[in-house]
Formats: structure tokens, C-alpha cells, sequence
């Protein structure tokens, strides 16, 4: 049985985060009973997840996010807060939060409506920006949510990039890069 490929499109985090994230993760799993923790190199804040795609389609991607790219401005992000998606008592994603923002929200804009017009059909639930620290509780039911403000990080970082992601499911990280899109700096 083949997999079929995914794909997505997100920011990743600057190397220096990534490095701060993954000792960060390493004292969570000691306090939330996830069972399915992210690798530190595949944190990101998604843009589009595509799903599958052809190389014609994967062209058209990357020709639209280059453009897309050389219009748009580098900006600052900043982490706030904790949280969870799914049924509150056992939740199947933990998440960290990333303040609102004009720039990014602009940016998933373009970015959406570009995937759109080359064919690809997207989530049309609202945006809420977020880097998916885990998966799947497992343990009795998910009581926490006074240690989810004590333990949020609030680091601002520099937004240079965003990435078109391929996904490899049985390897560590699963995440390979496939097009980087530099946004213009000041």
C-alpha cells in the first residue's frame, strides 16, 4: 500500500527558537500526558495545508508563493498562551498561541487565495494562528488548564520566510522543506 505525499504551507521557526523549544518541550511532556509529542525541527505556524498534490500543481505553488513572497515584508511574531482543540477532557491537539497580527493574517490571505485559484480545496474553518506542540491525551481526563497560563512562552521573533512543506509520516522530523519564499527585509 502506497501513502500519498502531503502538503502544506508555514512559517517555521529561526533555529534559535527551535533550539529553546525543544527543552521547552522536554519539561511539558513531563507535566502533560500527550502521546504523540512534535519534533522541535518540524514546529511551524501553518499557512495552507494542501494535502496531496502533482509537480504541476507543486509548480504553480511555488511560482505563486515566490511572488507572493517578493511583495510581502519580513515581520515580528509573538507567543502567547497555551491551549487545546478537541473535546476539552481529552484533547488531540495541545497548542502554543501567537498573538494576533495584521502582517500574518494578510499573508495567510494571499497565500489561501492563491492555493485556491490553482485548484486546491482548504480548510474554511477561521484562522487561528498556533504551533502544534502535541497530540492525542492519553490519561485521565485533561483537568490543566490552570498550569496552561504558568507555562506559556512569550517570545517575539522575526518572521524572514515561510516554507512549502512536504510530510513524511514515518520519519523524524517529518517535515522536509521543498520551497523557501524569503520575504523582503527592512
Amino acid at each position: 500500500m502506497s501513502t500519498q505525499n502531503h502538503f502544506f504551507i508555514a512559517i517555521p521557526l529561526p533555529e534559535y527558537l527551535i533550539e529553546e523549544m525543544s527543552i521547552y518541550l522536554k519539561e511539558l511532556k513531563n507535566e502533560f500526558a500527550f502521546t504523540r509529542w512534535v519534533h522541535p525541527e518540524d514546529l511551524h505556524i501553518t499557512l495552507a495545508f494542501l494535502g496531496a498534490g502533482n509537480e504541476e500543481k507543486l509548480a504553480e505553488i511555488k511560482d505563486s508563493m515566490t511572488a507572493i513572497a517578493q511583495d510581502a515584508s519580513g515581520f515580528s511574531l509573538k507567543m502567547s498562551g497555551l491551549g487545546t482543540f478537541g473535546n476539552p477532557q481529552s484533547p488531540r491537539i495541545f497548542w502554543h498561541g501567537i498573538v494576533e497580527s495584521a502582517e500574518l493574517n494578510l499573508l495567510r490571505d494571499r497565500v489561501y487565495e492563491a492555493c485556491e485559484k490553482i485548484g486546491f480545496d482548504l480548510d474554511r474553518r477561521s484562522f487561528h494562528p498556533h504551533i502544534t506542540l502535541a497530540r492525542k491525551w492519553q490519561g485521565p481526563a485533561f483537568q490543566q488548564y490552570s498550569a496552561l497560563s504558568d507555562q506559556a512562552r512569550t517570545d517575539t521573533f522575526k518572521v524572514k520566510e515561510f516554507v512549502l512543506y512536504q510530510t513524511h509520516l514515518h520519519k523524524l522530523p517529518k517535515y522536509e522543506k521543498i520551497g523557501i519564499f524569503p520575504l523582503k527585509q527592512e
